[in-house]
């Protein structure tokens, strides 16, 4: 079984194609190896086997250089440890009481979410900033920033 030229060609429109479909950014690499074997069949004339593992390499070339290079990176810490959290700084919008919880709000989500309940050793207004010392279960310890 031989496949010309175009039979690649065509191949690599629909799995292109079909990613718009199927957003999972994934058939994508798979048309665009189709479309480079496509295009080296048209002016060399490998045998069937060859077609397909030029197709495999191609594609996975492609999908290791897109997950290497350019994807972009996780930007919220969900999953490390408080290690990672502590000295993250925020902005209260609750103030912190010696009788209750306030809440921190930040600019990026921290272990998965952007406003976490906080308590602190001494008072802090609303409105002001402050920093992370200590992950005490779903509540985060803060200090007031700049006194």
């Amino acid at each position: 079984m031989e496949l010309a030229w175009w039979h690649w060609l065509v191949m690599g429109m629909v799995l292109v194609a079909l990613e718009m479909l199927v957003p999972t950014f994934f058939l994508m690499w798979f048309g665009l190896g189709a479309l480079l074997v496509g295009v080296v069949v048209l002016f060399a004339t490998p045998g069937f086997a060859a077609q397909l593992v030029l197709w495999a390499v191609a594609s996975l070339a492609m999908m290791g250089i897109w997950i290497k290079w350019f994807k972009v990176p996780d930007r919220n810490r969900a999953g490390q440890a408080k290690e990672g959290v502590i000295g993250i700084a925020g902005l209260l919008t609750r103030p912190v009481t010696d009788l209750g919880q306030g809440e921190i709000l930040f600019q990026r989500p921290v272990l998965g979410s952007d406003r976490w309940p906080v308590v602190a050793d001494n008072p802090i207004p609303a409105g002001a900033k402050a920093k992370v010392v200590d992950v005490l279960g779903q509540t985060l310890k803060v200090e007031r920033m700049g006194g």
